[in-house]
């Protein structure tokens, strides 16, 4: 059976970190010493996977979300006509797939719907903010008030996270080490662990503050990426 995922990869391409963490050792899938058999093992919170067929720039030490990780090797010259990919594997060789996309964060909203645009604004990432002067930092996930709110992945919890620092109905929210904030939310709590899928808080009464809104959470990367794409197969409105 196929332990693994793989994700296509052109040969030579970039590679970059999936999550924040820590290359622990090299990981040779064949250990024959031929053109692919090189990668890596990363860890980090809730996390522990192996990435193989790509030259690591390093073989330990921390890495950051998005940091060139290494480079893919040259799998046509191993397996000519193949379509060229870095297999991605869980170390507890648990099925990779649902990580590769965060759960649904909202219930009522299992697409992770984007907010589209209303009278006070669109909510996609890098919609314009403050008459043009700024720029959306996360994506507005579509929650109605009250609704219960899931854990898009496993991590550690800390806060409270102060959007708005007025204390207003909806300030409220947290973190989750990977590094993602929720706000508009009143989590369960703000420390310790929880996993994927698990109840994380409800959703904050937004009509009290923002009257005709289309209610949402918005959630941004601490990084400031657009986190878009790991909402997938949620789409705009």
């Amino acid at each position: 059976k196929h332990r693994g995922v793989d994700v296509v990869c052109e040969d030579g391409s970039v590679v970059y970190a999936p999550f924040t963490g820590k290359i622990d050792k090299p990981a040779r899938p064949y250990g024959n010493g031929n053109a692919i058999d090189d990668g890596v093992q990363l860890s980090g919170a809730g996390f522990c996977i192996k990435m193989f067929y790509i030259r690591p720039v390093k073989n330990r030490g921390s890495i950051q979300k998005g940091e060139k990780i290494g480079v893919m090797l040259p799998m046509q010259s191993v397996y000519r006509g193949i379509t060229s990919h870095v297999h991605i594997q869980n170390c507890d060789l648990t099925d990779p797939t649902p990580n590769l996309h965060w759960a649904p964060i909202c219930s009522g909203n299992p697409s992770n719907k984007i907010r589209g645009c209303d009278r006070y604004g669109c909510g996609y990432f890098g919609a314009d903010r403050h008459g043009g002067k700024g720029k959306h930092s996360g994506v507005d996930v579509i929650c109605a008030d009250g609704a219960t709110v899931y854990a898009p992945f496993s991590g550690q919890l800390s806060g409270p996270i102060r959007f708005f620092h007025n204390g207003n109905a909806i300030d409220d929210g947290v973190q989750i080490s990977y590094c993602v904030k929720l706000v508009c939310i009143h989590p369960i709590r703000y420390q310790g662990q929880i996993q994927r899928g698990q109840q994380l808080g409800r959703m904050l009464p937004m009509q009290r503050v923002f009257p005709g809104i289309v209610s949402h959470i918005h959630v941004e990367n601490c990084d400031h990426s657009n986190p878009t794409d790991l909402l997938r197969p949620g789409k705009r409105n």
